[in-house]
Formats: structure tokens, sequence, C-alpha cells
């Protein structure tokens, strides 16, 4: 597997950041504005919304395939949202970096072989990619924004973040780089 990058791949990982990005901070409202309906209930608004702020490392990871891809996803995705006035501030940033880690490490345990004739199996390092950046979301917004909650809020709090993620954010992933196939849109890259 070629592991350098091409100016392509460099601008295809942009891309996705950037869209992904526009998405999260379109997202960030949608947050904001649901977080008083889902206040009794502060597990289900991570279980069905957290997973959207991960799907720019999957996607940049399956679609690239190459050492970084996942992470600089992310944290180009963090970044615009930031740009964008971000209600987390400078915090989206290092959510990102969290976040991004988390599905890099899928795809350094998969060696980037995600493409089809690989004897990996595309979905399962789509999901575990989701779910290691739940992790990585965990990781980062437990002990800042929930530092009071006891210990058994804070598993369903956790259990909320990864599941999400993995669904939302690996599973989405692949389905949305499948409909990117589809189109011709991945034509020029061989993704």
């Amino acid at each position: 597997m070629k592991r350098s990058w091409s100016l392509l791949d460099l601008v295809t990982v942009a891309t996705i950041g950037i869209a992904s990005g526009v998405l999260f901070a379109g997202w960030n409202l949608v947050w904001g504005a649901a977080s008083p309906l889902f206040a009794a209930v502060l597990p289900l608004q991570y279980l069905l919304f957290a997973g959207t702020w991960v799907i720019a490392g999957p996607l940049a990871g399956l679609i690239v395939r190459r050492p970084g891809a996942a992470l600089a996803g992310e944290m180009i995705a963090a970044s615009v949202s930031f740009l964008l006035a971000s209600q987390w501030s400078v915090d989206a940033i290092f959510s990102g970096a969290a976040q991004g880690l988390g599905a890099e490490i899928a795809f350094v345990a998969a060696r980037y072989r995600v493409a089809a004739g690989y004897r990996v199996a595309v979905w399962h390092v789509a999901l575990a990619a989701g779910a290691l950046s739940g992790v990585g979301m965990a990781l980062h917004d437990l002990p800042l924004y929930f530092p009071d909650v006891s210990s058994s809020f804070a598993a369903a709090l956790a259990a909320a973040m990864v599941a999400s993620s993995a669904i939302i954010g690996g599973l989405g992933a692949l389905a949305l780089r499948a409909a990117l196939r589809r189109s011709g849109a991945l034509d020029l890259i061989g993704a």
C-alpha cells in the first residue's frame, strides 16, 4: 500500500474536513436548541446526536486510507467549527483531536486496508473508527463537562457517546462513502 500523500489526497482530506466542519457548525445550533428538550434524559441526547461530530475522521480514513488521514480530517473539521463560532470555543479543536485519534487507532489497527479485496471487512473498520472516536469524545468530555456526575451516569453518557459515534460516525461515514462512490465523486481518487 502506498503510504505517501499525493496532492489529491491532501485536497480530499481538506475538503472532507471543511465540509464536515460546516456540518458541525450547523449541528452545534441543533444541539443548542435541543438541549433544553433533553435535559431530563441527557444520555438520550448523546445517543441520538453525538455521533455526528465524529464523522469527519472515519470518512477521511475510509476515503484516503493514508496514515494521519482520519486525524487530519477530524482536526480540520473541528477547526472550521471553531472558526464558525462554536459554543465550545477553542475546546472544539481539543475535542476534535481526541475524536480523530480514536478513529486513527482503528485505521492503524487495520493497517489502512479498508478497500475492496482486503481481508479486513470495511464495515468492521468503520464501526471501530466511529466507536473509538466516541471513546475519545467520552475521555475528553466527561472530565471537562461532567466532573460531578455519578459513575453510573458517567458510564451511561460514555456508552451513549460510543454507540452514537459507532453508528452515526462510523457506519454513517461508510454509507456516505458508498453514496459518493455511486455518484462518481470518488472516481478520480480511486476510493
